[in-house]
């Protein structure tokens, strides 16, 4: 008897289980989906300050333009042109299909109401370069929300690339003088934007190095 309880368990313990063999006989399938969930994991973060503060280089790029055209001035703008008007700009790094960007979108607004003469916001839709979302959901969202705010896309993937987007949303602040002020990876609550901004328009002089 004693000689059947071993070789039983030695069978269990050299045998796979179940999740082990369905690994085995889907492996590619298997890999794709670890790919694919490290880069939502990645892309998506859900509601965590990150505490970075990166004073890295500004960097350019096209934005066609879903909503406020008469205040960027525009249906297809530069970014430049709006850090040339004199004012803090706030940019937003969200997509259509991340809870977190539409948990966080309502509180931008808010801020943006009490800020809009002072500050510039941008909303830039990067869903269909992260795979969370295509442009005809990004407006649907606009629209569902009642977001007001400015709020476009750009022509490709470079603005993700140049300033360094690993999670979404992320926000990204530019003094009045148009350099990085503040960088905030993951879901901003109201008051975190709202002394942020405070922050930014109290200043003398460039973002703090």
């Amino acid at each position: 008897m004693a000689s059947k309880v071993r070789a039983k368990r030695q069978r269990s313990r050299g045998a796979p289980g179940r999740g082990a063999r369905v690994a085995l006989r889907g492996g590619s399938g298997t890999l794709i989906i670890a790919v694919i969930a490290v880069a939502v994991t990645l892309l998506v973060g859900y509601g965590v300050y990150s505490g970075i503060r990166d004073w890295g280089k500004v960097s350019d790029f096209d934005v066609e333009v879903y909503q406020g055209q008469d205040v960027l001035g525009g249906s297809n703008i530069r970014f430049s042109d709006l850090l040339a008007q004199g004012k803090p700009v706030v940019l937003n790094f969200w997509a259509s299909d991340c809870p977190p960007c539409q948990f966080e979108m309502p509180a931008m607004q808010r801020v943006y109401d009490r800020h809009s003469d002072d500050v510039i916001y941008l909303g830039l839709d990067v869903g269909i370069y992260s795979g969370l979302g295509t442009r005809q959901s990004a407006i649907s969202l606009l629209q569902a929300l009642n977001i007001t705010y400015p709020a476009g896309i750009p022509p490709d993937g470079g603005p993700m690339i140049d300033y360094s987007i690993t999670s979404m949303p992320t926000t990204v602040f530019f003094d009045s003088q148009g350099q990085i002020f503040q960088r905030w990876a993951g879901t901003i609550s109201e008051r975190q934007l709202e002394d942020i901004v405070n922050e930014m328009l109290n200043q003398d002089g460039p973002g703090p190095t």
